[in-house]
């Protein structure tokens, strides 16, 4: 059997090229990957009155508290923060283990009147607390810097500037 290991080795490294040109892409969206994975852990960390605040027409916080965390800690997103050093390599493990607590809260805890009232809230809330510290995060603001809102036919109303 014929091999043609050129054919082989090419492949492989337009592979390789094409994986760094991947995180390339990524790189460029840093700050906002970093924003977002804040972001969801300032909202796990406000009592149900800080998020009451929050409410408006564009935003639900419970929904935002779903949504959030599961988009900054997709693998590549969360990935890319760690890749930049936005966050220092130690505390990898801790996220990881607070986003498996987040995704243990049973289906039926995700009610709003619970989140003031049930200990696996106060629990999420307090590691969210201790998680900010860590990290070094002293504002407990929600971020709005890449806030971009969209009316009922999907157009742009408002667009924070990056």
């Amino acid at each position: 059997m014929k091999f043609n290991f050129k054919s082989i080795f090419s492949t492989k490294k337009e592979s390789n090229n094409s994986i760094v040109d991947n995180d390339a892409e990524y790189d460029k969206y840093v700050d906002f990957y970093y924003t977002s994975l804040i972001n969801s852990i300032v909202l796990f960390s406000l009592s149900l009155a800080q998020l009451e605040e929050l409410i408006e027409p564009t935003f639900d916080p419970l929904f935002e508290l779903e949504s959030e965390i599961d988009y900054a800690f997709t693998p590549v997103i969360f990935e890319t923060i760690f890749r930049n050093n936005k966050i220092d390599i130690s505390l990898k493990q801790e996220l990881q283990d607070f986003k498996k607590q987040v995704d243990d809260i049973p289906v039926e805890l995700w009610e709003w009147k619970l989140l003031s009232s049930h200990q696996v809230w106060s629990d999420i809330r307090k590691n969210a607390g201790l998680l900010l510290d860590k990290l070094g995060v002293v504002n407990r603001k929600y971020n709005t810097k890449y806030l971009t809102i969209y009316d009922t036919e999907g157009n742009v109303v408002l667009k924070k500037e990056k």
